[in-house]
């Protein structure tokens, strides 16, 4: 099986037995040396968002949960949390 990295699309070399990485070693190092970059501008769009001054709509509540999830995942901190979105109460409870 070909695996291919998602970020760059290069092929990742397999070696029989192990696990294979879905990212290519230079874009692996790329992302680590760059997380603290990547965890900021998150948190400017996370930040433009909350403070968009249009209605309020689901979308724009998917969007900051997207973005708070995002950066958790970058072991970073959000300038908000869901709890305290303004957006929070648009996300249904989908358990029925």
């Amino acid at each position: 099986m070909s695996v291919k990295c998602v970020w760059c699309g290069k092929d990742i070399k397999e070696i029989e037995g192990q696990a294979t990485m879905d990212t290519c070693d230079e874009c692996e190092d790329f992302f680590e040396d760059h997380i603290d970059d990547i965890s900021k501008s998150l948190n400017e769009l996370l930040k433009k968002n909350e403070d968009s001054s249009s209605k309020p709509t689901e979308k724009k509540a998917w969007i900051s949960y997207s973005l708070i999830t995002a950066i958790h995942m970058l072991s970073s901190r959000p300038c908000i949390e869901f709890k305290d979105s303004k957006y929070k109460d648009f996300i249904t409870d989908n358990k029925k």
